[in-house]
């Protein structure tokens, strides 16, 4: 699941929820529900956010989770 992969690296590079929350622009609880489960959709834009804050490419996260949740431009 992705959001076990970023709290993985999230502790890896102590930091907080709340820290990771900030610097990304997103709240806590976003941050939180991510890393547990309790948002399974979480945005592309929202994961490529955490994915910046925590100094990481996104082909470090499962790249088919991430291609479920990104949104297509309308054709």
């Amino acid at each position: 699941m992705i959001g076990d992969k970023i709290r993985q690296i999230r502790i890896e590079k102590m930091l907080s929820e709340s820290e990771v929350a900030r610097r990304s622009g997103h709240s806590v609880s976003t941050v939180h529900g991510i890393e547990t489960g309790d948002n399974k959709n979480p945005s592309f834009a929202t994961i490529c956010d955490i994915a910046r804050v925590l100094g990481i490419p996104l082909e470090t996260l499962d790249e088919s989770e991430i291609r479920v949740n990104r949104k297509m431009p309308p054709d």
